[in-house]
């Protein structure tokens, strides 16, 4: 075999193993877990050790093996290490998800058996041009320590689920209440849409993360 092509195929076979172990990085539910909750904002072991229903030092483990494949990454702010989502990693995320749904419809989080068709129906370009005429109100229910604080935007309101029994005065009724979370595979919204239309609101669940949204609203 020419040299410089056994070169190539050494690389290449390099290049697979490289590619094999950075997918295992990814291949635990845990670690799953772990991405659609870091897709959301930085956060420490001990709030994402609670969000996952793991101890603090299952959930260390696994953060040293996405940190080593460069999954994470992790910054110190006085007493407090905060991990955080390569930016890659969260297109990844949106991507891996489009692709495991098309594969297998059942990975699809249904809700209608529970909640009814709830599910906002327009398409995002559609939903950015009624938000412009003021029909529409974006509601995002994401825990307070999943909402940054450079994310605040005239265009959402956002109240935490845990919060909004006590927050219905600042919800229009005027206007159609379109809810978000942690994207598709978040109940947060469902029950949040859910409990608005109990109290006589036009809610509807829109099933996108505020990754997909905010880059709807501000192209």
């Amino acid at each position: 075999m020419d040299h410089k092509l056994k070169v190539l195929k050494e690389r290449q076979e390099d290049i697979f193993v490289s590619l094999a172990t950075l997918l295992g990085a990814m291949a635990s539910p845990v670690r799953i877990r772990l991405i659609h909750f870091l897709s959301q904002a930085p956060l420490t072991v001990e709030v994402m050790a609670s969000k996952v229903d793991e101890s603090i030092a299952n959930t260390s483990m696994h953060l040293r093996k996405m940190l080593s494949e460069g999954l994470v990454k992790v910054e110190t702010l006085g007493q407090k290490r905060l991990y955080s989502l390569s930016p890659a990693v969260i297109g990844f995320w949106e991507h891996f998800q489009d692709f495991a749904q098309k594969l297998d419809p059942s990975l699809v989080l249904e809700l209608n058996d529970v909640y009814g068709d709830i599910n906002w129906s327009y398409s995002l370009a559609e939903t950015k041009k009624m938000l412009r005429s003021k029909e529409i109100l974006l509601l995002d229910v994401r825990p307070k320590e999943e909402v940054l604080s450079d994310e605040d935007s005239e265009d959402v309101l956002h109240i935490p689920q845990s919060d909004l029994k006590d927050s219905l005065k600042r919800i229009s009724k005027k206007k159609k209440v379109l809810v978000f979370c942690r994207g598709r595979l978040c109940a947060l919204s469902a029950f949040s849409v859910n409990y608005l239309r109990e109290n006589g609101y036009k809610a509807y669940r829109l099933d996108a993360s505020w990754n997909i949204i905010k880059g709807a609203i501000h192209d």
